[in-house]
């Protein structure tokens, strides 16, 4: 198995997302520089800038636990380059409300320096995500 050292970014990604799959914050942390940026799209809950690795936890992570059931981030496509590594998804939940249930593409860019992520832009279908939070 190689070293750290020696895996692609998009190598990195593909770890990041089994990660999500466990819930396993820390493996997640490990990945993340700790100044990293999540930009979150405006209008959906969670949207905006969180900087930090422990307020993507708080106002991100947590809340999707909380707000959402059966999380599912399936990556269809990765496309590096250099130090950017861009994937095409497909995100589905069901909100623990309304018991709507959601499905919709995904994209998710990351950038890196020196192996780790020091930002992360997320694109989404911010209408389907809020469509399955209205009653």
């Amino acid at each position: 198995m190689p070293g750290e050292a020696e895996k692609t970014n998009t190598e990195r990604v593909q770890e990041l997302y089994d990660w999500f799959a466990k819930s396993d914050f820390e493996a997640i942390r490990d990945i993340m520089d700790p100044d990293v940026e999540l930009h979150e799209p405006k209008g959906i809950a969670g949207g905006g800038l969180h900087q930090g690795f422990d307020e993507i936890v708080e106002n991100v992570f947590s809340r999707l636990g909380t707000e959402w059931e059966d999380v599912s981030v399936v990556p269809d496509r990765y496309v590096e380059d250099g130090d950017t590594v861009v994937v095409l998804l497909t995100w589905s939940g069901t909100h623990s409300e309304t018991r709507k249930s959601v499905k919709y593409p995904n994209a998710h860019v990351f950038d890196f320096e020196d192996g780790k992520i020091v930002q992360w832009r997320s694109y989404a279908d911010t209408a389907l995500f809020n469509a399955a939070r209205e009653d």
